[in-house]
């Protein structure tokens, strides 16, 4: 019998891609209507939303033309979902859907001037209010209010001279800044962070930008008993005992590395956002120890 590499090949590949549509299991996301009651471009915002949720690479989006299709045959009010009484059934192949209103997007001015001296730049401001639909329920998964800030580099003049350079738009900036928080708010909420891999010193985690920045601080922790509404049923939350703390380091498309802290940190963990402040606590902690012990990693 003559072994033909080729065709075992071809048969290998075609099974590995078959396999990865198997068991990719993504669940499918929605993007309804944006609204805006402050000016501003809706559409520009839904764009990047799309890229940052699409980013996360925990969903497959619904390409907006279909999405508008469906929503035109099912005459959906999109004021009757954001308050949770619309009616979804029939949605076939939509696990969430996303509607969105722009309350607050504009800049003010820093400038301040005093003699023959001027200096300033501009800040810019957005708040978006967003509510996540289950299809399969017709309840509101997330309902939050997502609000960012972005500044302008400042310039000063004095004297009939100028300095400072080219800036990004602020405006700009602080939507792209809005749709990142929004997707990793989606995500992390349905798909909490996890750690996926320990090696020498480092953890591994299932989150890469924009939900996972170089430089972040995330905590470790076990989630034990949950608690619910006597009244309404629903849970409310779990019981989370702290294991430990990373700091990332390096960051891929699809995951991220951070340095071990402290704690023993174990694969399959979960893994939340730290507080700044006590994060550069626990580094100092690190930095005194491992100097000790002269055993440091990257930070």
């Amino acid at each position: 019998m003559i072994y033909n590499k080729t065709k075992h090949f071809l048969v290998v590949s075609l099974l590995v891609l078959l396999s990865g549509n198997i068991f990719a299991n993504k669940p499918i996301v929605g993007i309804g209507e944006i609204t805006s009651n402050v000016g501003g471009n809706p559409q520009s915002f839904q764009t990047m939303l799309e890229t940052a949720i699409s980013q996360t690479n925990k969903f497959d989006l619904m390409e907006r033309s279909r999405m508008d299709d469906l929503l035109s045959e099912q005459a959906l009010s999109a004021g009757g979902l954001t308050q949770g009484n619309g009616q979804i059934g029939g949605l076939s192949g939509i696990d969430y859907l996303v509607y969105g209103s722009i309350t607050k997007l504009g800049t003010k001015s820093d400038a301040l001037a005093i003699g023959g001296f001027a200096g300033g730049g501009q800040k810019a401001e957005m708040s978006v209010d967003i509510r996540i639909v289950d299809t399969s329920t017709g309840s509101i998964r997330i309902s939050k209010t997502v609000q960012k800030q972005a500044s302008s580099g400042s310039a000063i003049a004095m004297q009939g001279f100028a300095l400072g350079g080219e800036e990004a738009d602020p405006l700009g900036e602080v939507q792209r800044l809005t749709a990142n928080a929004v997707a990793s708010l989606i995500a992390m909420e349905i798909f909490p962070i996890k750690v996926i891999n320990v090696s020498k010193g480092q953890a591994y985690v299932n989150y890469g930008p924009p939900s996972v920045e170089k430089g972040m601080y995330l905590q470790i922790i076990e989630l034990g008993e949950g608690f619910m509404d006597p009244d309404t049923g629903e849970m409310l939350g779990q019981d989370e005992t702290y294991i430990g703390a990373i700091k990332i380091t390096d960051v891929k498309s699809k995951f991220s590395i951070g340095t071990i802290m402290e704690g023993d940190i174990q694969k399959g963990a979960i893994a939340s956002k730290l507080d700044k402040k006590k994060g550069k606590n626990i580094e100092k902690k690190y930095k005194k120890k491992c100097k000790k012990d002269k055993n440091c990693l990257s930070l």
